[in-house]
Order: structure tokens, then sequence, then C-alpha cells
């Protein structure tokens, strides 16, 4: 049986997260006014560890990882605009309720919700057999078990940063 790394160490991870996440609360606000143009904000950090980390637990040539990073880039925007897509239709079925249309309207609109997330789950299908001609078999197996992890440490670290928030609050 062959051992796929952690995408970290747990200590590593806190570390990382420590110091990312407590400017987090300014991403969305355009940044702060002391942000050097060149500065990156702590979710690109993220990113550019995430792409490290794939780098290497994969063991990518250059060209491999070129052409995967490039395909990753299409695949998020397309599903950026998918995402976008689908909370604007939640957002009409938000107003939908809250001005009590008929059944009839909402159900529409439940629909086109619907097709927005057929949508998403067929282009993550997509991309991930579309990988095929970049990444063998194996490495897209090791890829699906790191982002399962990658996302689990990300939570659970952005969890523990909260919670240090709320501690450092409370104290007297």
């Amino acid at each position: 049986m062959t051992h796929i790394p952690s995408p970290m160490s747990s200590a590593s991870f806190l570390l990382l997260c420590t110091l990312l996440l407590p400017p987090a609360a300014v991403v969305g606000q355009g940044g702060r006014p002391d942000e050097r143009p060149g500065d990156q904000r702590p979710f690109e950090r993220i990113e550019q560890l995430r792409k490290v980390r794939l780098i290497e637990i994969l063991d990518l040539k250059e060209e491999q990882s070129i052409r995967l990073f490039a395909r990753m880039k299409e695949h998020e925007s397309a599903r950026r605009d998918l995402t976008k897509e689908k909370g604007e239709a939640l957002d009409k079925v938000e107003r939908l309720i809250r001005n009590k249309a008929d059944d009839k309207e909402c159900e529409k609109a439940f629909e086109e919700v619907r097709g927005i997330e057929d949508k998403l789950i067929a282009l993550q299908r997509a991309f991930f057999a579309g990988l095929a001609d970049i990444l063998s078999d194996h490495q897209r197996g090791k890829m699906l078990i790191f982002e399962r992890r990658f996302e689990k440490e990300l939570r659970e670290a952005m969890r523990d940063a909260q919670r240090r928030r709320r501690q450092s609050f409370d104290a007297p």
C-alpha cells in the first residue's frame, strides 16, 4: 500500500494559518490601507501553499505542473462563474419567497437553481476526467485525497483561529 503523505503536519499547518488568517477579516474589503501593492492576501498565500504541496505530493514534472495549474485556473474561473450564477438564482428565490410569489413561479426558480447545480457537478466531473491527459490515475487519486485532507485541515485551522480570537476577546 502506498503512503500518501499528509498535505502538511498539523503543527506547520497551524503555524501557517496563524500567520495567514488573522488579517483574513479584511479580505473582501479591498485590503488594508497600509498594505503594499506587492503583498498577497491570505487566501492567495494559502493557494500558493496548496500548489507547492500538490507539486510535492504528485511529484509533478515542470511541464505537468504548468499544464495542471493552467487547467485548474480555467476550471476555477468557470466554477466561480457558475457559483455566482447560482447565488443570483438563490437571491431570486429569496425575493420570491419574501414576496409570497405563487407556487408556479417558485417552482420555476427552483428548477433554475437545480439546473445550475447540475452544471456545477458536470463541470467538476469533466475537470477531473480531463486531467487524465496530464496526470496518471495514481496521481489523480493522490490529488483527490490531498484535496480532501487540505480542505479539512484548512477548516480546522480556521475554527481554531476563530476560537483563539474569541478567547482573546473574552480574556480579562
